[in-house]
């Protein structure tokens, strides 16, 4: 007799409102799973929109350098880059409207910056990707309220996650 496999709605009610779209052209090793990825960047915006599309892209050194010249005007890898489609619009979930953007990540960058600041390479990529995901969102830390905003979000987010604050 065949066993019965059990059906759970809200994953695909889950995978109905939020679509990820996965490119790994980095060389790195020791990265999350896609799985992963897809939850953490789930978690950060499943409050804030019905709908997202969004493509998260991880990239070696010299292409994300180029990506942080051409866009913010650095000359440097960074750890995560923020594009929104739809730049400035802080929509909610009643709203119903579609979140969309990009994110890239450097995976040497990530790896290097928690070796650096002593955090286990999980959280810190939880920590860029939840940070990554907000900017699309809407939040940003360029004044001090906006700064506390944004960190105290991030933290409570990753508190849910079991992940100690990465400010502290």
């Amino acid at each position: 007799m065949k066993k019965q496999t059990k059906h759970f709605p809200f994953l695909r009610i889950q995978q109905q409102r939020f679509a990820l779209s996965y490119i790994n052209e980095s060389s790195a090793t020791d990265l999350p799973t896609e799985k992963q990825f897809y939850q953490w960047i789930w978690h950060a915006l499943k409050n804030f929109y019905y709908r997202a599309e969004i493509s998260l892209v991880l990239l070696d050194e010299a292409a994300a350098r180029q990506y942080n010249h051409d866009y913010r005007g650095k000359d440097y890898a960074t750890n995560v880059l923020s594009f929104a489609h739809n730049e400035g619009e802080f929509l909610f979930v009643e709203q119903d409207d579609v979140l969309r953007g990009d994110l890239i990540i450097c995976p040497q960058v990530v790896a290097k910056e928690a070796t650096e600041q002593g955090k286990a390479l999980h959280d810190h990529y939880a920590h860029l990707v939840i940070h990554g995901t907000l900017h699309l969102i809407g939040f940003d830390h360029m004044e001090d309220d906006e700064a506390e905003e944004m960190e105290n979000l991030e933290t409570e987010l990753l508190a849910q996650l079991n992940i100690v604050n990465p400010y502290e």
